[in-house]
């Protein structure tokens, strides 16, 4: 009896010895997907993640700011961005992706986005919106410096939107404060309150493929890269996919 409480005693010990905490600095998009994968991660590692979630413009701030992590989850297209800043190891891996879309009141008449002119069409009637402020977010300037130049009509629409700064910005519909939300559509489905009404035209639209990282001066860099592998193996790519994401 008193050797079995030894060892338990024992093995306990080295799994606390061995555990590691990895920091991370994340994109809000993949927040509900990551933090399901990682609840696994833990239990099968007995690793800890300290996770922290901004907007792409938001995390530069930090990172330029000297704030670093164990591992950082970006936008591909930011990922060349804060390679030749020095802060990234090699070999980043994409870990999925995800389209735009917009999100209503529950409850409320379903808005036609299905085509361009029929987004146009929607967007010119709604009384007010919210879009992610394109100085802090991926959505955000593809909506404002792509979708809204496109449809020739960015001056009438930034008239009556509410940028959004950060976070679940379709909050700002189940709230009442605007009618209709554009953003990417894993950060709508989380919400209570809203139902999203879908994609935007294909034409239109944008697919974020988020990428991750290990960052250069990590305190866990083997715990961050076997993280990351997790991440993108059947298992852990699953959470996101269930979430809403497309492979990469």
């Amino acid at each position: 009896m008193k050797r079995t409480a030894a060892l338990a005693a024992s093995t306990l010990i080295t799994c606390n010895a061995i555990a590691a905490e990895v920091t991370v600095l994340s994109g809000g998009a993949v927040k509900s997907a990551f933090t399901e994968a990682v609840k696994a991660w833990e239990q099968k590692t007995g690793n800890k993640v300290n996770a922290t979630f901004a907007p792409a413009g938001e995390l530069r701030k930090k990172i330029a700011a000297g704030e670093s992590a164990d591992v950082l989850i970006v936008p591909r297209e930011n990922v060349e961005e804060f390679d030749k800043a020095g802060a990234l190891a090699p070999g980043s891996k994409d870990l999925a992706g995800v389209a735009m879309g917009a999100a209503v009141r529950k409850g409320a008449p379903m808005p036609d986005i299905s085509t361009p002119e029929a987004l146009k069409r929607t967007l010119m009637e709604t009384r007010s919106l919210t879009y992610m402020d394109p100085t802090r977010g991926t959505s955000g300037k593809h909506f404002d410096e792509s979708v809204l130049p496109a449809l020739g009509i960015r001056d009438e629409i930034r008239k009556k939107a509410v940028l959004g700064e950060g976070g679940y910005i379709a909050e700002k519909v189940a709230r009442g404060e605007v009618d209709i939300a554009f953003h990417q559509m894993t950060e709508m489905y989380p919400v209570q309150g809203v139902t999203v009404v879908g994609p935007l035209p294909k034409e239109l639209n944008k697919v974020t493929v988020y990428a991750a990282s290990v960052m250069k001066g990590a305190k866990n860099p083997e715990a961050a890269r076997a993280l990351i592998d997790y991440l993108v193996s059947p298992e852990g790519r699953k959470a996101f996919l269930d979430k809403g994401f497309s492979a990469p």
